[in-house]
């Protein structure tokens, strides 16, 4: 995968360390820098000091669902732009993630090369992603 020209951050929220430690690890290899968070709490702790240019989360996290802190990052007007990918194997969960704001959900488990077409069309904001998930 090439490196980025212009570093850009990635949050990922996961409660499962094998899975955080290989998109951390797929990402930081393509070039991005990479903050992990295993709780909603978490992620809402590290969003200051991150200021991600987008936001990976696990639909079932132990304080909540991924798409409850898609909908806080919504609420924020300085940061309700930054594209979101909810990922989950729930049955429920591209519905709540549509309904949330959120930008895209992959269906668990994912390819590693469909990971990324989703994270370069989101950070590229053409709008794909955005189209396939809310129509």
């Amino acid at each position: 995968m090439a490196t980025r020209q212009l570093t850009q951050t990635i949050l990922v929220v996961e409660d499962d360390p094998s899975i955080a430690e290989l998109i951390a690890w797929a990402l930081d290899d393509a070039g991005f820098v990479v903050h992990t968070a295993p709780s909603v709490a978490e992620a809402l702790r590290l969003w200051e000091q991150a200021a991600p240019d987008l936001v990976v989360v696990d639909f079932l996290l132990p304080d909540g669902l991924g798409s409850d802190l898609v909908r806080a990052i919504r609420r924020h007007t300085d940061h309700d732009d930054i594209p979101t990918v909810v990922m989950s194997a729930h049955p429920r969960a591209r519905e709540q993630a549509r309904a949330s704001g959120a930008d895209a959900c992959l269906q668990k488990p994912f390819d590693l090369d469909e990971f990324f077409v989703t994270v370069e069309r989101l950070l590229g904001r053409d709008g794909a992603a955005e189209r396939s998930l809310h129509d």
